[in-house]
C-alpha cells in the first residue's frame, strides 16, 4: 500500500513538472515597453561617452541577448525584433537610403536561432552570456555593415567594417554579463524566467 502511494506520489510530481515547463513563463510586454525604451535612451546617451576610439558597447545587443536566452520561445524573437525595430528608429540614414528593418530583421534571426540553441547551454552562465553577447553583435554589426557598403558602394571599407565589427563584439561581450546580472534582479517583474503558478484544484 506505501508503495503504491509513493508511486501515485512520484506520478503527480511528474506530472505538475511537465505542466509547469508547458506552461512556461508568462512574459510582461508592458513592463518590457518601458525597460526597452530606457536601455534605447543608455544607448543613444551613455554608450557614446564611453566609446573607445569610436568603438560603443551595444547595450541593446545585451538586452536582445537576455530574451533571446530566458523568454518563451514563442515571446524571444518578437522581443529581439522590437529591440532591432527602436534601434533602426534611433540611427540615422545612409545617406538617401532609409535603413529600417534591417537591425530589426537581423535581431530577430539572431534571437530565433538562440532560441534553438540556448538548450544546449547553462543559460544563466557568464561564460554563455559573454559568448552568445559576442557571436550576436558581431553577427549583427557584419549584416548591418554589409548592407551599409552594398548601397553605399564603398565596398573598399570593408576591412574597416570588419574590424569594427569585432571590436564592438568584445566591448559588448565584456559588459554583457553585469548587464545580465542587472537584467536579473528584475526578472521577477519583467516576467522573464518566471514560472507560472498552476492554479490549484
Amino acid at each position: 500500500m506505501a508503495k503504491v502511494s509513493v508511486g501515485r506520489a512520484f506520478t503527480g510530481l511528474t506530472t505538475l513538472a511537465g505542466k509547469i515547463l508547458e506552461t512556461g513563463y508568462e512574459m510582461r510586454w508592458i513592463a518590457f515597453a518601458i525597460l526597452l525604451y530606457l536601455v534605447t535612451v543608455l544607448q543613444t546617451t551613455v554608450a557614446p561617452f564611453i566609446a573607445l576610439h569610436t568603438i560603443r558597447p551595444d547595450f541593446m545587443v545585451i538586452l536582445a541577448v537576455y530574451y533571446a536566452l530566458l523568454a518563451r520561445q514563442q515571446d524571444a524573437p518578437l522581443a529581439c525584433w522590437c529591440i532591432g525595430l527602436a534601434v533602426d528608429l534611433t540611427t540615422i540614414s545612409y545617406t538617401d537610403y532609409a535603413n529600417v528593418g534591417v537591425h530589426a530583421f537581423s535581431l530577430g534571426f539572431i534571437g530565433l536561432i538562440v532560441c534553438k540553441v540556448r538548450e544546449l547551454t547553462f543559460r544563466e552562465s557568464a561564460l554563455t552570456q559573454l559568448i552568445f553577447s559576442f557571436l550576436a553583435k558581431l553577427i549583427l554589426a557584419s549584416l548591418v555593415g554589409l548592407h551599409m557598403l552594398y548601397v553605399m558602394g564603398e565596398w573598399d571599407r570593408l576591412g574597416e567594417t570588419v574590424v569594427t565589427a569585432v571590436w564592438g563584439a568584445v566591448y559588448t561581450a565584456v559588459l554583457a554579463p553585469y548587464g545580465h546580472w542587472i537584467l536579473c534582479r528584475l526578472r521577477t517583474v519583467l516576467g522573464v524566467g518566471v514560472p507560472q503558478r498552476l492554479p490549484v484544484r
